[in-house]
This record gives structure tokens, sequence and C-alpha cells, in this order.
């Protein structure tokens, strides 16, 4: 286990109920408060054994939940110093193998929130993952709905991609290890199903087969079909998860 879940099995802690950031902070010496703060989204100042992290107060409450984590992140790996944390620098989905201090503080969050050793319970138990799955258990651990999702896409082996668009494109794209080397296009066909998710916020759309050219540009691809299932997030983004039906388009372009 990584050095978040440990701290949680320290703590008697097995059940997403109990995964509460604040109590958790104050056992290992950090006071965590929210306030207006302008210029950041938290920030820590840390003096020895003892720490104060501030949240900005008009939040979400996942949000708030993923930062004060974040912070939490910072105390671990780079105690002694103190960081002021912008939007862009808490939950950009990278690489987590990135030893960048704010990517470092982004995954023991993640861990923390949403540490493996339950969801992947739960993962099995749902079986072919899709977003109402994905909802159900970001719901149960108070964790985003993108958090979720990246969690379960880095922990099956299943042949999905999980997307996000905005009103511009392309933001970024996380492929499951299933998925192979398959990337999608970054220019989406306009007749993807992706685009009638806009106009409807904090609802996941039915699941659809579409040709494979929609979304992969590679040659003759358009013989292969994928599944298709997005919603429009809070922060307006559209996450969408996308399946590859055949194997062989795997093997063909993967």
């Amino acid at each position: 286990m990584r050095a978040a879940e440990v701290l949680l099995a320290d703590l008697g802690i097995s059940d997403p109920r109990d995964i509460e950031v604040e109590a958790i902070a104050h056992c290992v010496g950090v006071t965590i408060k929210y306030r207006p703060l302008v210029g950041c989204e938290a920030q820590i100042i840390g003096y020895r054994d003892r720490a104060i992290v501030y949240v900005r107060d008009d939040m979400r409450p996942t949000r708030k939940k993923f930062s004060g984590g974040h912070e939490l992140g910072h105390w671990h790996h780079h105690r002694g110093l103190s960081f002021v944390c912008r939007s862009d620098d808490i939950g950009r989905p990278t690489d987590e193998k990135s030893r960048d201090a704010e990517r470092l503080a982004d995954a023991y969050s993640a861990d923390l929130i949403l540490p493996s050793f339950m969801v992947a319970p739960r993962l099995e138990r749902l079986g072919d993952i899709t977003l109402d799955g994905i909802v159900d258990i970001a719901r149960e651990f108070s964790a985003s709905l993108t958090a979720t999702a990246i969690r379960l896409i880095k922990t099956t082996r299943q042949p999905v991609i999980l997307v996000v668009n905005n009103l511009y494109g392309r933001k970024w794209q996380w492929p499951a290890l299933g998925a192979g080397g398959l990337r999608v296009r970054e220019d989406l066909d306009a007749r993807a199903s992706v685009f009638s998710a806009v106009l409807t916020a904090d609802r996941v759309e039915r699941t659809k087969k579409e040709p494979a050219n929609y979304w992969f540009d590679r040659r003759h691809v358009e013989q292969f079909d994928v599944q298709v299932q997005s919603m429009r997030t809070v922060e307006g983004e559209i996450l969408t998860l996308l399946r590859i039906l055949d194997p062989r388009m795997i093997e063909f372009y993967g």
C-alpha cells in the first residue's frame, strides 16, 4: 500500500464514510480551516511537527475535500516547506509517476480519498465500468466524479479510455492498460454523441455504439465500432467513457 493508504489502515479506517480529511489531518499534526482565499485554492504553513492548512471556503464539498488531502500530501512529502496552491496546481490529470511536488500531492490526496484497497472490491462487483457505476462509487466516497473515474481507469484492465472535452475540444484522456496504445483524435467528428451531452448537466447519457472513426484517426478504423457514454459535469466539462468492443482493434492499432 502507498503512504496515504497505510495511514488509513493505521487509523483503522476501512469504510468510505469514515474518511474525514479534517479528522485524519488532526492525527498527523495538521489543522484544516476554511476561509476566503484570494489568488489560491489552498495553502499550508508548517513548523516542526505542526501545520495549519487553509482551504477556500466557497468551493464544492468534494473539491474542498480533495484540496485538503492535497495539502496533507505536501505535509507528507515536503514537510518543513510551505505551499500556496492555485486551482491549476490541484487535481490536474497527469502521469502519477511525475516527481513534481504538486502531482505528488495530488496522488496522495487520491490515495487518501479513494484508497485502492476500498475501491478495488467495488470495481470487481461493478463488472463492466460505466459512468452510472462511477457516479455511484463517487457518491459513496464523497469524491468528485472526475477523480473517481480516474481512479477506476487506473485500476482496471478493461479496454476503456476516459476522455474529457470542453467546448474548445479535448482537454485530456486517460487510457486504461487494457486499451493498449490507443489514443483518441484531437478533433472529434461532429457526429460523435459527446456533443449532445453539452445540453444535459449532471445526467448520464445512455450508452451508444458509434463508428470508431468518430474518435480515432487511423486508416480503415471505421470497420470497428466503439461504445460511448458521456455526461456533463458541474464544472462544465464533458466526461466520456469510451469502450473498445473488438479486441482486434487494439491488436491492429494499439
